[in-house]
């Protein structure tokens, strides 16, 4: 180790500090991004906590970068496949404004906030003002992330009848067990869904088996008639329908982390779905720092527990960068109880403890407005990244082996809620 520095020395004097969060700023100052993105197809935004307006906006200014300046074309998010269909017709000029469409197509108020309105306008008017291939925009999570199947089952209700009408009772079947527990909320749904008998849990897990089965048979004469895109839309969000209801039956056997990464494996596969579509394709995924980490978030023979970037890292390799981003000091938000206002639960403001040891917020100087450090190019120059074992997860600290977690961390020195979060 002779001659190696550590971590917070090699980030005073190769990170990059940077002095600006202005979305429209000039790009320049992100061109170290090239050298932690390389070739990848996919490249993942973390972030430590929901609803910090400064993740939006680091996160947003790298997207422009990454679309501008290296030819990314797609823009995947933490948000219902389904439901955030409506997203990629409002970026391609489609009706309503962009406060019903973030509403509307992005789960647990994760699209309430001014941030992510200038984002997705700045995509609609891209998409207007430039020629040829428009930026897309897609979700890539379960219904309702992860409330109930009804609304992945109304998608497809017009296409089974039109192509596949012999399918309509499993359709029907299913449609009517997932009716009688839906909620627009998520944890009442899931509420209601465990008051269900066995036998109604029976009705819709063999229903959708089905569904697909009959579906499925159909794929290659759908395709061979000119109906591919439009086949294959649906069985995705009868997928999204099968997954979901494979998490909430996992709940009656197992703990509700365990069973939660049903949306782990949909959120990879949607991103996989994305690039087998478009061949020549880059994606930037947008998601919660846990889903995009490279590692498993704990080890287990029988259920590891497998976020959506470790199978995006066993199937890409060194196609897949994640870039996690967390925070030194400031504000952090916390999920209370639903109220009116908001039915998903309040995010409440919470003040962030100091960075704890062996954290790799504790390598980061906080005199910049946020600093870029890129793991990969470190490692070979620092003698202490295997100490870095604690990552940010909202107000406490994960168990987490950085250096194989992620290739790069932005770290934001000081952060606030946004205009959604509820002061206490």
């Amino acid at each position: 180790m002779t001659g190696r520095m550590n971590m917070a020395s090699w980030i005073r004097d190769h990170g990059t500090a940077i002095d600006t969060l202005d979305f429209d700023a000039r790009l320049d100052d992100l061109e170290p991004l090239r050298d932690v993105v390389g070739d990848a197809r996919v490249v993942a935004l973390g972030e430590s906590s929901h609803h910090i307006r400064e993740f939006y906006q680091v996160r947003h200014r790298i997207l422009r970068f990454l679309v501008e300046r290296c030819g990314f074309q797609v823009y995947a998010l933490e948000a219902p496949f389904t439901q955030g269909q409506v997203l990629q017709e409002w970026v391609r000029g489609g009706p309503g404004t962009v406060e019903q469409i973030a509403e509307s197509g992005i789960a647990m108020s994760l699209g309430q906030c001014r941030e992510m309105h200038e984002a997705l306008t700045w995509i609609r008017q891209r998409n207007e003002k430039t020629e040829g291939r428009p930026l897309r925009c897609a979700g890539t999570d379960l219904p309702g992330a992860f409330g109930s199947p009804l609304p992945a089952l109304e998608a497809i209700t017009e296409y089974v009848n039109r192509a596949c009408p012999d399918a309509l009772p499993a359709l029907e079947a299913a449609t009517g067990v997932a009716r009688s527990f839906h909620d627009p909320v998520t944890m009442r749904a899931f509420a209601r869904y465990h008051e269900l008998g066995p036998g109604e849990r029976d009705t819709l897990t063999s229903a959708l088996s089905r569904l697909t089965a009959r579906l499925g048979r159909l794929s290659l004469v759908r395709r061979g008639r000119g109906h591919g895109g439009e086949h294959d839309t649906a069985m995705w969000h009868l997928r999204g329908a099968w997954y979901l209801d494979q998490l909430h039956r996992a709940t009656t056997e197992e703990d509700f982390e365990a069973a939660s990464t049903f949306r782990d494996v949909y959120m990879a596969e949607s991103v996989l779905r994305l690039l087998e579509e478009d061949p020549g394709a880059r994606v930037v995924l947008a998601a919660h720092n846990w889903h995009i980490q490279r590692t498993p978030a704990a080890e287990s023979d029988d259920r590891p527990l497998l976020p959506a970037g470790a199978h995006l890292a066993a199937a890409l390799g060194d196609d897949y960068r994640a870039i996690g981003v967390t925070a030194s000091h400031g504000r952090t938000t916390t999920v209370g109880e639903a109220t009116p206002e908001h039915p998903e639960g309040t995010w409440y403001d919470a003040p962030l403890s100091p960075p704890a040891d062996h954290s790799i917020e504790a390598a980061f100087p906080t005199d910049a407005l946020w600093t870029l450090a890129d793991l990969r190019a470190a490692r070979p120059h620092i003698h202490d990244a295997d100490t870095f074992q604690h990552s940010r997860m909202a107000d406490y600290f994960l168990d987490m082996p950085v250096f194989a977690a992620f290739d790069a961390i932005a770290h934001v020195s000081h952060t606030t809620g946004t205009d959604y979060v509820v002061q206490r």
